[in-house]
């Protein structure tokens, strides 16, 4: 994690709407895949998640709330609070971090046994990544609803190998 990476996350995540904005731009012009290769501590975001939480209710900023989606994905941070915003996150195609949401979904996958539909839908993405991090969710639930199954049947399908790694690690005939 680099200084100021820490710097500009505390201040996002306790800033106002004109110094969120301040720092959304900061953070943009790093781009998305910066903070893959100098990620933030999940302890740094944790003690942070309450403002993080109410900057995604409050989406004061265009753009923050893809910057508060990122952090707490990268942090794999899956308990009831993020719950919702992760649950959008998946009903938004264009969302720019589903790989990371769905990886995420993984480390607790009981908490979104109830996202069938969800993961059907994206089970046709057009990001072969998408498509196998779905596969790959479902295959750490233990009760999958029949949308879930629907969508591996459809990623038989796949011409991916990541994917069908994943199909057949769900075990579904």
């Amino acid at each position: 994690m680099l200084k100021q990476d820490k710097e500009d996350f505390i201040a996002f995540a306790s800033g106002g709407r004109e110094h969120t904005a301040q720092v959304v731009q900061r953070l943009n012009a790093r781009g998305l895949g910066h903070f893959e290769d100098h990620p933030l501590s999940a302890k740094l975001v944790r003690q942070h998640l309450g403002g993080l939480i109410s900057l995604w209710n409050d989406n004061p900023v265009p753009g923050a709330r893809d910057w508060v989606l990122q952090f707490i994905a990268d942090a794999q941070i899956a308990d009831a609070q993020v719950r919702p915003m992760i649950r959008e996150a998946l009903a938004d195609k264009d969302c720019p971090f589903l790989p990371t949401v769905l990886y995420t979904m993984g480390t607790a996958p009981a908490l979104f046994e109830d996202c069938g539909d969800l993961l059907f839908a994206l089970a046709s993405h057009p990001d072969h990544e998408v498509r196998w991090r779905v596969a790959y969710f479902i295959s750490k639930v233990r009760n999958r609803s029949e949308s879930m199954v629907r969508a591996i049947h459809l990623l038989k399908l796949d011409r991916y190998d990541t994917t069908q790694v994943y199909v057949r690690a769900c075990g579904v005939s």
